[in-house]
């Protein structure tokens, strides 16, 4: 029986030990509570993005709040600015959450660097020993991308376009160019653009398709970026060149005339049958951005005296501005342009030297601007624009070969003319100094049928891009 008592004894003596075993010791709670650590992606996405995650040991049944913040990166790395958020809920019965970091690189300079973000403190977790993460950053400066461009095709039909960077970077920059669907014409073109590493621009050909029925005037070819790889569009994402038809010729005023047979340039002749003025053969207008030219050729019979010209001038190529010639000669009025087909804002007497000394062109006379009412008579609001001038703005040369064709050819500055739109219309007439200044030579001129000159309009040309 004794030994029964000593059993029983023992095994309640064990039983409570065991009890008290299995009971929560609350001075050591904290044991419960899930760890907290960090991880990220190895390194950033092209875009400058990465994800990081913050990770629990067990789900809690509780919110978990975990605050961010930044930490030194690695020894021989170099730190880059990040954003993130820097609060993060892990919520009650989840085991973790993503927090999406971004690199900025605002200013940045190309090359490697690294982000360092470390669980600064947490409230219902322990922080564990992954406390830190890091991510690389291998970045390549993106520069803006800009087109620019000639204002207008040469007369060989190009154009130049420059793809320009906002600066060189270290790796290639490519760059997509489409034609955008409100162009004029059709062009031809490198539709994708390399610069090279360590560069900033690289430069095209454009070419324009002139159609064969094409009407004199101004066509926009509006090319623009469609993609760019490892840069941005900048500003200027689209150009704009004009296809000014004619084109800009080019002229020198040096009595060499063959610069004059390019086949941009337009020219009028006498017509065909019977011709009251017959002196003025040919005339010439051409072109470009500073200038206009015009050229004339004309039969000298040698005259004892200056051979006067006149040049008439509708600057902005408008026939509703500006002022009429009404004079007669040999009772003819002239010129053969109705009064709704003038518009002149200019009227310039020209003189020639006779003989051989065509070289001494020189402005006779001067050179007159209409300040009158529109459609007013040119001789009724005329202001001398003699001595505000020199040969910069009206300058010309010319020659008399054996057969007495004398040429003469002269530029204009379009600045001091004020024709600075797309077009200009001229007409030239020379006369007979000796015989009181009548007619002699007239173009564009008419045919005289059933003798009555018909009237014809001013020669008129579009004229490419105006540039200071």
């Amino acid at each position: 029986m004794k030994n029964f008592f000593y059993i029983v004894a023992t095994f309640v003596l064990a039983f409570g030990l065991m009890t008290l075993s299995c009971q929560k010791d609350p001075d050591n709670i904290e044991d419960a509570q899930p760890t907290v650590s960090i991880s990220a992606d190895e390194s950033f996405n092209a875009d400058n993005t990465a994800t990081l995650t913050v990770s629990l040991s067990a789900a809690s049944s509780k919110d978990i709040e975990v605050r961010l913040a930044k930490a030194d990166v690695q020894s021989g790395k170099t730190n880059v600015p990040a954003n993130y958020d820097k609060k993060i809920t892990i919520a009650a019965g989840k085991t973790s959450a993503t927090v999406d970091v971004k690199a900025d690189v605002f200013g940045l300079e190309s090359g490697d660097y690294q982000a360092a973000i470390k669980i600064e403190s947490a409230e219902g977790a322990k922080i564990g020993e992954k406390a830190v993460a890091y991510i690389n950053f291998s970045y390549a400066f993106r520069p803006e991308v800009n087109l620019y461009a000639d204002a207008s095709f040469s007369g060989d039909k190009t154009a130049k376009l420059t793809v320009a960077l906002s600066k060189a970077t270290i790796v290639p920059v490519v760059v997509t160019l489409e034609t955008d669907p409100e162009s004029k014409v059709e062009v031809e073109y490198e539709k994708k653009v390399t610069i090279p590493a360590g560069e900033t621009s690289a430069e095209i050909d454009v070419t324009v398709e002139v159609p064969g029925n094409i009407v004199p005037g101004i066509y926009p070819a509006i090319i623009k970026i469609a993609s760019v790889e490892n840069g941005t569009s900048g500003t200027v994402r689209s150009i704009k060149i004009d296809l000014s038809y004619p084109f800009a010729v080019p002229i020198t005023i040096d009595g060499d005339f063959d610069d004059w047979d390019n086949p941009n340039v337009q020219t009028w002749s006498l017509p065909e049958g019977n011709v009251l003025y017959q002196s003025m053969k040919k005339l010439k207008l051409a072109a470009n951005a500073k200038y206009v030219f015009v050229y004339m050729e004309f039969y000298d019979p040698g005259f004892d005296f200056n051979m006067p010209f006149n040049m008439y001038l509708d600057a902005d190529g408008d026939p509703n501005t500006g002022c009429i010639v009404a004079a007669v000669d040999n009772d003819t009025p002239y010129p053969p342009y109705s009064d709704k087909q003038m518009g002149l804002e200019y009227y310039i007497e020209l003189g020639l030297h006779d003989g051989d000394r065509y070289q001494d062109f020189y402005s006779w006379g001067g050179v007159y601007k209409y300040g009158g009412e529109h459609g007013g008579n040119v001789f009724s609001g005329l202001t001398n624009l003699s001595g505000t001038y020199d040969g910069s703005v009206i300058f010309g040369t010319g020659n008399l070969d054996n057969n007495n064709i004398g040429r003469i050819e002269i530029q204009l500055l379009r600045s001091w003319f004020g024709i600075t739109g797309n077009k200009v219309r001229i007409a030239v007439k020379n006369m007979n100094g000796a015989d009181n200044w009548s007619a002699y030579g007239l173009l564009p001129q008419g045919n005289v049928v059933n003798s009555e000159r018909q009237l014809v309009d001013m020669a008129s040309i579009y004229l490419p891009a105006f540039q200071e």
